[in-house]
């Protein structure tokens, strides 16, 4: 998958990020990356259910930055569960 945009306003900045997804991660790499100005600045890792949780915040990041990037980044994921359920529904 290519890297895709996120720009996020906060506090009358706008911060312009750059997100990378790596499906053959491991335990050393975390499986979204953030890049701002082409530095790693944080990343994250989904749970059972494709919830996100900051696996790196190497930049420092405000929690709330973090959690509105989080936000972004599982609105772009897809959720096969949802795809079979409207098939379903359909099929009726």
């Amino acid at each position: 998958m290519a890297n895709y945009p996120i720009s996020i306003a906060l506090d009358k900045k706008v911060h312009h990020f750059e997100v990378g997804e790596y499906p053959h991660h491991d335990e050393n790499r975390c499986r979204y990356r953030v890049y701002e100005d082409g530095k790693l600045v944080a990343s994250f890792e989904p749970d059972a259910q494709n919830y996100l949780y900051v696996c790196q915040n190497t930049a420092g990041l405000e929690e709330e930055l973090l959690h509105l990037l989080a936000d972004q980044i599982e609105a772009k994921l897809q959720h096969p569960g949802n795809k079979h359920l409207d098939l379903k529904d359909r099929e009726q």
